[in-house]
């Protein structure tokens, strides 16, 4: 079950090998365990659909609820994560002070989320099942 009042959420796909290491990678930098990091499929559709959200959208990207309920997606999900764990919240500031930065960050985590089971599949992590039947 979600409960944001007592924790802020990161949704990963369970099935796919970068998002499943960079789930691991949160949770070395989340020190202050502020954040649950789970795979989406932890949670019945029903309650996803309480945030606006369903397995498509998982799918496609990580999402973040905070503490108050709200979604991030994707390079704005991580950016939230990351502000929310020090010593990030400088790298987070300094990207949205510099827009070319963002815009850079926001283009490559789209290209990374598109081609993630070919780039899971070359670093040797488990690929993306629904990749695999593309």
């Amino acid at each position: 079950m979600i409960d944001v009042g007592k924790h802020a959420y990161m949704l990963i796909d369970g099935d796919c090998g970068i998002c499943t290491h960079s789930g691991k990678v949160a949770r070395r930098i989340d020190n202050r365990m502020k954040f649950r990091i789970e795979p989406y499929q932890n949670f019945a559709e029903d309650e996803l659909k309480k945030f606006g959200l369903n397995y498509a959208k998982c799918a496609r990207e990580i999402q973040v609820i905070s503490r108050a309920g709200r979604v991030y997606s994707g390079a704005f999900g991580i950016n939230y994560f990351l502000y929310h764990c020090v010593p990030w919240r400088m790298a987070v500031l300094c990207l949205y002070a510099l827009p070319p930065l963002l815009l850079a960050e926001v283009i490559g985590y789209a290209v990374v989320a598109k081609n993630r089971h070919h780039i899971s599949r070359r670093l040797g992590l488990q690929s993306c099942k629904i990749g695999e039947a593309h």
